[in-house]
């Protein structure tokens, strides 16, 4: 047996939307075609609702600054279609070339998450202390390095003196391996 269109009445229903609010519930068979009206519908309400608190939150920015927001919402990648907004809503770029199409605004993302921009991988739980003293150590320079750009030199000392212990520690480890293997 055929169910037709809720909408049109005329085709076949392929979509099943059961929508729950409150203690009520509501059933909807739509035909595709009718599915894509009502998506673009749906989400052009959406925007409209939404709008007075984008426009809000940019009242008070300067306008090259409003311009780059938008600009950086509105960029998509050109070899899987995926868009900036795609990757803010569902939390995953769609292809390798996403990360050079979002260039600038994926890596403050980035930097929000992980503390660098390129991916440096984990240490297995099972690794040697002087296996985590190496990656310990580049996050180190790393972030001395953030440290000197934003001129924090004092937080810069600080993790100098850190770098400084665990090269210590290293020598230290390597010395102990030199002297069991001879």
């Amino acid at each position: 047996m055929n169910i037709f269109c809720d909408e049109c009445k005329k085709n076949i229903a392929t979509v099943f939307l059961t929508k729950i609010s409150s203690n009520e519930v509501s059933k909807v068979q739509l035909c595709e075609d009718c599915a894509d009206r009502m998506e673009e519908t749906t989400e052009a309400a959406n925007l409209l609702a939404f709008l007075p608190q984008i426009l809000s939150g940019l009242q008070g920015m300067d306008e090259q600054a409003a311009d780059d927001v938008l600009a950086s919402e509105l960029i998509t990648c050109e070899f899987c279609g995926t868009s900036f907004n795609d990757f803010q809503k569902m939390g995953f770029l769609g292809c390798a070339s996403c990360y050079e199409a979002f260039g600038e605004a994926l890596d403050g993302v980035l930097l929000d998450f992980q503390e660098s921009t390129e991916h440096i991988g984990k240490i297995p739980g099972k690794a040697s202390q002087s296996a985590r003293l190496r990656k310990r150590l580049l996050e180190l320079e790393r972030y001395l390095e953030r440290q000197i750009d934003e001129e924090e030199y004092e937080a810069a000392a600080a993790v100098r003196d850190q770098i400084v212990e665990i090269q210590g520690k290293l020598e230290m480890e390597n010395e102990g391996g030199k002297e069991q293997s001879a």
